[in-house]
């Protein structure tokens, strides 16, 4: 009996024999094709190994609750909230070259090799040996991105409680140093209040003094110097806090 393909491996399939119809792909169709279908670059002699490759390892992911993500238009497998990017490819082997000047240069010769990638940068790879298919290392490749994953998931899981811990001390150090702002506030205010209220009993001393020598003197008491008693004893009482308290939530 056949073994049915995934819908994504099938879907990949269809899109690849499409593609075999153009002779060169442009930016945006390649694109397109990163951020929907599975990172296969084969020729089409090996197209179906790759396709089952992928369709052997979707069905292990999702047999145990793991799954294939796309995003930033790359192809990742998602475990533990962590992914990992993929890519299946046709080997090329880099040789160098001299021509008859003497002079080296690059060239690739293409092999009938499968080649499976993970990773972004510093990319791990199992490819095909003489005495081994890449079909034969889909445990080890699934292991390997299984334990990668779960140590990058136990390393951010780390991080995110000490950044908790951060957080929550920061907080606590915010509201201390909110707490010693408001009692500093809280002294000088009384100070002030203190202050104030010295030079109102200052001023209403001195006014009571003046009015005594006002009354003892041959000084008449004319409408003036009533204005300016009453003036000064207002002035006493704006700048008192006994008379103008501060509201209890301020303090």
């Amino acid at each position: 009996m056949k073994t049915q393909l995934h819908p994504l491996v099938q879907k990949t399939k269809i899109e690849l024999k499409r593609l075999d119809k153009i002779d060169r792909l442009s930016w945006e169709e390649q694109k397109k094709y990163n951020s929907k279908f599975l990172p296969i670059t084969v020729e089409p002699k090996l197209r179906n190994r790759a396709l089952k490759f992928m369709d052997s390892l979707i069905k292990k992911l999702e047999d145990n609750n793991h799954s294939i993500k796309f995003e930033y238009n790359r192809c990742h497998i998602e475990m533990y909230g962590q992914l990992t990017e993929i890519n299946l490819r046709q080997k090329y082997f880099r040789k160098r070259i001299k021509n008859s000047s003497g002079y080296s240069h690059n060239s690739y010769e293409k092999s009938d090799k499968l080649e499976f990638q993970v990773g972004s940068y510093a990319r791990k790879g199992w490819i095909d040996r003489e005495n081994k298919n890449l079909e034969d290392y889909l445990s080890i490749i699934y292991d390997y991105i299984e334990k990668d994953s779960r140590r990058w998931a136990d390393l951010r899981k780390r991080q995110a409680i000490q950044e908790a811990i951060r957080a929550a001390q920061a907080k606590i150090d915010a509201e201390l140093s909110k707490q010693k702002v408001i009692e500093e506030e809280k002294l000088n205010q009384l100070l002030l209040d203190a202050e104030n209220h010295d030079k109102a009993n200052k001023i209403r001393s001195y006014l009571n003094t003046l009015i005594k020598q006002r009354s003892t003197s041959y000084h008449s008491i004319n409408n003036d110097f009533e204005k300016y008693i009453e003036w000064a004893f207002t002035k006493a009482d704006e700048i008192d806090p006994i008379l103008n308290p501060p509201k209890i939530e301020n303090l």
